[in-house]
């Protein structure tokens, strides 16, 4: 009776951890990095690329060496990768740049007003 009672918690157990979401976040996406490094180690092209379509799904990793490994595997599988952009950053650089020009504009209007007028970016933003 005792066996079967074993049999029974493991097999619950394995069951448990087959229906352990895909995305069970950093412990997950550690262990695939780990196989990815060692298949790269190994030239295992294979599981590289079986790793990598695992892995681009999920979030670069806050910790450096761990990020430093997510692009490593995409590198390693797919070629060079492009570093995906904060939105956020990008409206405020973007923002930035605006105020920044239409500053130069106004600061070249009071020294040359002719030039800026005549100048296409200023002229667009004065008949604004």
């Amino acid at each position: 009776m005792l066996d079967l009672m074993k049999y029974i918690v493991c097999s619950l157990l394995l069951m448990l951890i087959s229906f352990q979401p895909a995305n069970a976040g950093d412990a997950y996406v550690e262990t695939l990095l780990n196989i990815c490094t060692t298949a790269q180690n190994t030239g295992d092209k294979g599981t590289i690329k079986n790793i990598a379509n695992q892995v681009k799904n999920e979030q670069i990793p806050d910790d450096k060496l761990l990020a430093r490994s997510y692009n490593e595997c995409l590198k390693a599988a797919f070629g060079k990768t492009d570093k995906a952009q904060d939105i956020s950053v990008l409206l405020n650089r973007i923002s930035d740049a605006k105020n920044q020009i239409i500053a130069d504009c106004d600061k070249l209007l009071v020294a040359a007003p002719q030039v800026a007028i005549a100048h296409p970016t200023c002229k667009e933003i004065f008949i604004k």
